[in-house]
């Protein structure tokens, strides 16, 4: 990822390859996020979300109407509704996401896949689209970037031409600049000058029978009609990114561990450890993808590889007990005594306070030395 000689990018670039990045992983996870993290979870996610998109409409768009999905990802909603109007046409800032939505829908009449800028709708002509909607996209953009597509959307809309969209309206919960996962809930007031800017009147806000733990908040869909002309262009997009905030990043191992061990309830060993390779490039500095990893190359005879994982561990966290520990256990297995000596000797001089790990390490000692 270049950088400019401040360190940061344009934020545009690095949503598009954060989004490649994860579209390479698994881009059904995410852009579903299923708690199962399976085929079938996501095809029923997709026609029960496509249903709610269709009957909040009311009836208002026919099946002449031309429409745009925001962030379409790999096709998820634009797929389901296709057919029901004249034409669908999906965009998307990651190109990974758009090459596999095309893949997955390749000869669909009427439905179509591009990939966009990040903060724009230049494709598209003034005044284009009867309908635009968006779901589970907007509140992960940084605010700069929200605001250019609201604009945008009052633009490409034909005037009396809908914007329905999921959204999060409460007490705020930011994010950095930087950050393309984390959820961003907005004020009333602040949702009511996006609308008002781009030329668009809220009609309805409807609950979504979803209540998020962390933010204590249900999401909403929003029906908006154009009334009027946006009220300014689209900025100049001034927002730098620099690398991925703590809390993005750790948002996103998390559900990359997660999506492993989904993998590993199904047997999927090689997936599993795909996406654990993945962990690892994305935070070197965290232990738990190198110990699953590690655990994995175990259950596969191949205890040299595991031991490669953990020596890789902890030259890049020195100061992880666990990690010490599980290298000298695998270098017991592989019989390298010294290897497992000087292993348990560094973990030593850590001084771990956690009793387990201390009366496993000592039992480790007592077999090298053979029992005494």
């Amino acid at each position: 990822m270049a950088a400019s000689d401040d360190g940061t990018i344009d934020i545009r670039r690095k949503m598009r390859e954060d989004w490649d990045r994860r579209a390479r992983v698994d881009p059904r996870y995410w852009v579903a996020a299923t708690a199962e993290a399976d085929e079938a979870s996501y095809l029923e996610s997709a026609e029960r979300d496509a249903a709610s998109l269709l009957d909040g409409l009311r009836g208002r768009i026919g099946p002449e109407g031309r429409v745009l999905d925001l962030g379409c990802g790999i096709g998820r909603l634009s797929a389901q509704i296709a057919g029901r109007f004249a034409e669908v046409v999906g965009v998307d800032v990651s190109p990974a996401m758009i090459e596999a939505a095309r893949a997955l829908h390749a000869g669909r009449p009427g439905l179509r896949f591009e990939a966009n800028s990040g903060n724009d709708l230049a494709d598209f002509p003034t005044g284009s689209m009867d309908l635009v909607f968006s779901y589970s996209v907007l509140p992960h953009l940084p605010a700069d970037v929200l605001e250019s597509y609201f604009l945008e959307v009052g633009r490409v809309l034909r005037p009396g031409g809908w914007f329905r969209y999921q959204f999060w309206i409460g007490p705020p919960h930011d994010a950095s600049t930087s950050d393309t996962l984390t959820i961003r809930v907005y004020d009333r007031a602040t949702f009511d000058r996006l609308n008002a800017e781009a030329g668009l009147t809220v009609a309805e806000i409807d609950e979504i029978d979803y209540f998020d733990p962390v933010l204590q908040l249900k999401p909403v869909w929003v029906n908006a009609t154009r009334t009027s002309t946006p009220a300014r262009a689209v900025p100049e997009l001034a927002a730098r990114a620099s690398a991925a905030a703590p809390e993005e990043r750790e948002l996103e191992y998390g559900l990359l561990l997660y999506l492993a061990v989904k993998h590993d309830e199904r047997g999927d060993v090689g997936e599993a450890e795909r996406v654990l390779e993945q962990c690892v490039a994305l935070d070197p500095g965290r232990p738990e993808a190198y110990i699953q990893w590690s655990r994995h190359r175990l259950d596969q005879d191949d205890v040299e590889g595991g031991l490669k994982l953990l020596e890789a561990l902890t030259d890049a966290v020195p100061d992880c007990a666990p990690g010490w520990l599980y290298r000298a256990q695998f270098a017991e297995a592989k019989g390298d005594k010294a290897a497992a000596t000087a292993a348990l000797d560094r973990l030593a001089a850590l001084r771990p306070p956690e009793a387990e790990l201390r009366k496993e390490a000592q039992a480790m000692r007592r077999r090298l030395r053979g029992g005494r």
